[in-house]
């Protein structure tokens, strides 16, 4: 398996977080999968979060990207 982007490890490992972050870009108090218009604002809420880590969170987003190029996304992630 090749290698996944930062921004989609982000999604599925954090999907609260970027949920969060596309509320924000959207000017919303809540986002869910269901809001009309969240998906044209992943990449960008991604982008946010991921810029506004510090380099030892990027670090590690970068090892959990690598583990799952190697293994295949966890189980849990698998189910939703």
């Amino acid at each position: 398996m090749k290698q996944p982007r930062l921004g989609d490890v982000l999604w599925y490992l954090q999907p609260e977080d970027v949920l969060k972050e596309i509320g924000q870009i959207m000017n919303m108090a809540s986002v869910d999968t269901n809001t009309p218009g969240w998906f044209n604002h992943r990449t960008k809420a991604t982008k946010n979060i991921i810029s506004n880590m510090t380099d030892a969170e990027k670090e590690e987003l970068q090892r959990k990207a690598e583990k799952i190029g190697e293994i295949g996304l966890p189980e849990e992630v698998k189910r939703r």
